[in-house]
């Protein structure tokens, strides 16, 4: 099989070769992210959260669960149903085919039905090995787009420029979501997770960050959709004791509207997390915050695009290079656990079902010092 194959490494990370992902045969091919949901027990606080975040209220559908949507075509990003406990459930993606909806059906033996919520359409609803819902829909229907800023801020440069007598005054308010745009799961084994989500929707790796092991510490995988462009990375996959979610990620329009939403949600009181920045792998200008529970959600715009042509690129997994440029990631990213106590840590099941070298490379690439004037 095919590995893919450009790196910015050696062909030794730490002491061991590298081990690259083999590319599965899919079943079908997704073609872009659609919703994601969530449980919530408080749904009003949480519904004030995602409306500073840039999200609107859909029209109550008589099931109970609260719709958002963005500026986008989608008929909603965002579901939040009411529970007793706080979690994440799963995402949706969809596929341009209803014959893709049949076959994946009759490989994996699980019907078609209809799809809940705005648009509508049809399902296959599967779970991954870690009990993620993966919602693969056809057929839901679109909206009509809501009317927002859609030119670029002319940039002056010191040899050009394309903004005279004109200032750069673009509102406070909330950042105009057009789409759902990534989810990151953590998992012990990213392997094993990849091998899922390429199997079932035809996922391409993108970008891999190894461990000193050669192992996978981190991998970003998008869409194959040929020769035409789409996201970097719409499943990231990050090794981690336990399986969860890291952050959904939601598409604003540029570096304006990511950083004017920003000043929205600190006016709102809530609390920044972790940016603005930009990163390193899919380049994009980041801005964090955490939900009434917890949980984080992205803001991003400017990330970059691949076609299926791209090779997979391999790198070394270290803090320094989950960004390009900001603030070092917050405290509760790095974890504080002395190199000598891994093993007795591990042994006493601190890491879960993640390997033991797994787990001492990987707090090894966060402690690393990510830039020579940080700790």
């Amino acid at each position: 099989m095919d590995h893919g194959g450009m790196s910015d490494v050696s062909p030794v990370v730490g002491n061991r070769p590298i081990r690259h992902l083999e590319r599965v045969r899919p079943i079908v091919h997704a073609d872009r992210m659609m919703h994601v949901v969530y449980e919530r027990t408080n749904v009003a606080e949480m519904t004030r959260f995602l409306r500073d975040f840039g999200l609107i209220s859909v029209a109550p559908s008589g099931d109970g669960v609260s719709y958002f949507r963005g500026h986008g075509a989608s008929a909603y990003v965002v579901a939040i149903v009411p529970s007793n406990q706080d979690r994440f459930v799963g995402f949706a993606v969809s596929v341009a085919k209803a014959s893709d909806l049949e076959e994946l059906s009759k490989v994996t033996g699980v019907g078609v039905d209809a799809a809940e919520g705005p648009g509508g359409g049809r399902r296959v609803r599967l779970f991954d090995p870690d009990g993620c819902r993966l919602d693969v829909i056809h057929g839901a229907a679109s909206v009509a787009p809501l009317p927002t800023r859609d030119a670029l801020i002319p940039v002056n440069t010191p040899d050009r420029h394309a903004r005279i007598n004109t200032g750069v005054r673009t509102p406070v308010e909330p950042s105009p979501i057009f789409r759902f745009g990534h989810v990151v799961l953590q998992r012990p084994n990213v392997e094993q997770t990849a091998a899922w989500y390429m199997r079932h929707i035809g996922l391409i790796a993108s970008d891999i960050q190894t461990l000193p092991d050669g192992s996978p510490g981190m991998g970003f995988f998008r869409f194959d959709r040929g020769d035409q462009p789409t996201d970097h990375h719409s499943v990231a996959i990050l090794g981690g004791p336990k399986a969860g979610v890291v952050h959904v990620a939601l598409e604003t329009f540029d570096i304006e509207t990511v950083g004017q939403g920003h000043q929205h949600l600190r006016g709102k009181g809530w609390t920044p997390y972790w940016g603005i920045g930009r990163h390193y792998l899919g380049s994009q200008v980041f801005d964090y915050w955490k939900d009434p529970v917890g949980d984080e959600w992205e803001h991003y715009a400017d990330g970059d695009v691949f076609d299926a042509s791209q090779p997979t690129g391999y790198h070394v997994l270290t803090r320094g290079t989950l960004w390009a440029w900001g603030a070092d990631l917050p405290e509760s990213m790095r974890p504080d656990v002395p190199l000598d106590q891994i093993d007795a840590i591990h042994a006493a099941g601190g890491f879960g079902d993640m390997e033991l070298e797994r787990a001492r490379g990987l707090i090894l690439a966060l402690q690393q010092q990510p830039r020579p004037w940080m700790r």
